[in-house]
């Protein structure tokens, strides 16, 4: 991995804090639901799905909001000391009802940061200057997530135990992360001089890749975003629906696999908080390194096959977690088995996003290009809402067996449609509808 380029950019700390924090929290939802309030899968569920619900709002008000007013700096402030503020609630927290509201205050707030994070690195440098600048931005971010996710299992592997929880402690340290990245970003952050709206030709030309496929909807860079400003619109093309469609089913298959599973390794393969940080940590590191062979693939694949290939991949590891459930419980590695699987996964992602993202930029019109990956963005978020509820009923009323089995049934349908439309894609794509060409990675 390149050393980042931080010339004339210091405030990139803020967001390699930022995402530190974001790390220490991403597997604290099933394990503080479970562990700490002696709750059930059901809880998970719903608490994973009210936060997303909570953060897809409101990343479409901040967003609109950055514009009308044209204003950067403060939603960063915002977003960061307002995290802050809202995790310090963990406090008083002692019911599955005060969990989802301090999550939901949380989620409301933290979203403030997200969609200005790009804008502040293209209005800030020149254009010949953005890939290189994105780069960068990109690998501080990833290396402060992993950062986070390795300092969670190092302080869980230190002081947390069966007898007393240290989740609490958690939520605590990643809020003063929070605060730090706030007065860096006071510090250190000028506003920009230059403006330039979402809609111009110029963003158009930028979408962001997903390269972290986390249990609630937390983007960490994005750019387009659903408007609520009246102006000249173009309508979506019929397939540019119909593919938003698919990948938030897919999405929605996903999810019934990823919510559940973290509190299967917990109930039943007598998991520890440590272990389920180790896990989420595999998953981050085995999509990044994904990440870099992805393009390769595509382009020696194509985009069908390389799909095909991550999309099946998917279905195995998802039948094979439904064998696990009753074949290898009480196997002495076991638990190492299932961490693999979930590790795995996340492999396979990466594959996945930047062939979606592709096909969605190469499907819509040019001039509602941006518009589209918003919309998909969003959707993405819609279809893990819906999945919530939902994994966590089946999980706890029929048991862990079905609740994978229903979401191997619901991947395979939904790669089956998404492969059949592929296939006949080309059919679809304007010759000369190009993809657009400086990814940001999530």
């Amino acid at each position: 991995m390149k050393a980042p380029v931080m010339d004339g950019h210091a405030w990139f700390i803020s967001y390699l804090l930022s995402n530190v924090s974001n790390g220490l929290t991403s597997p604290l939802i099933p394990l503080f639901v479970v562990i700490y309030l002696h709750s059930s899968v059901a809880y998970v569920g719903l608490t994973v799905s009210i936060a997303s619900a909570a953060s897809v709002p409101a990343l479409i008000l901040w967003g609109n909001l950055s514009d009308v007013l044209e204003k950067r700096k403060i939603f960063l402030l915002i977003g960061f000391l307002g995290s802050f503020v809202s995790l310090l609630l963990i406090l008083v927290v002692n019911s599955i009802g005060m969990y989802i509201l301090t999550l939901v205050i949380f989620q409301i707030l933290a979203m403030a940061s997200t969609p200005v994070a790009t804008l502040l690195i293209i209005e800030s440098t020149v254009e010949k200057r953005w890939p290189n600048v994105m780069a960068s931005f990109n690998t501080v971010a990833y290396i402060g997530l992993v950062a986070g996710l390795g300092a969670g299992t190092l302080i869980l592997n230190l002081y947390g135990s069966k007898g007393r929880s240290f989740l609490p402690e958690l939520y605590l340290i990643s809020a003063f992360v929070y605060l730090f990245a706030g007065i860096s970003a006071w510090i250190l952050l000028p506003e920009p001089k230059k403006k330039l709206s979402r809609g111009s030709v110029e963003l158009d030309q930028i979408y962001a890749i997903r390269t972290v496929e986390r249990i609630r909807y937390f983007p960490s860079h994005v750019i387009h975003t659903i408007s609520l400003r009246k102006g000249k619109t173009h309508k979506f093309a019929r397939r540019t629906k119909i593919y938003i469609f698919y990948t938030s089913f897919l999405m929605f298959g996903f999810q019934l696999y990823f919510i559940p599973f973290p509190v299967f390794l917990l109930e039943k393969l007598n998991g520890t908080e440590t272990q389920i940080f180790v896990m989420f940590l595999l998953n981050n590191v085995a999509s990044a390194i994904a990440f870099r062979m992805s393009g390769k693939a595509i382009n020696s694949l194509g985009l069908t096959g390389s799909l095909s290939m991550a999309l099946f991949s998917r279905v195995g590891i998802l039948a094979f977690s439904s064998i696990l459930t009753f074949a290898f419980i009480g196997f002495n590695y076991a638990i190492w088995i299932a961490v693999s699987c979930y590790a795995l996964m996340g492999f396979f992602w990466s594959f996945i996003s930047i062939s979606w993202v592709t096909s969605i930029s190469k499907l819509a019109l040019p001039e509602n290009r941006g518009k589209a990956i918003g919309y998909y963005n969003s959707f993405l978020g819609v279809g893990q809402i819906g999945s919530g509820v939902i994994s966590g009923i089946i999980a706890f009323t029929l048991g862990y067996t079905y609740v994978f089995a229903v979401a191997t049934v619901a991947v395979f349908a939904g790669s089956f449609m998404l492969v059949r439309f592929h296939k006949k894609m080309s059919e679809y794509i304007a010759p000369e509808t190009k993809a657009p060409g400086v990814p940001i990675s999530q």
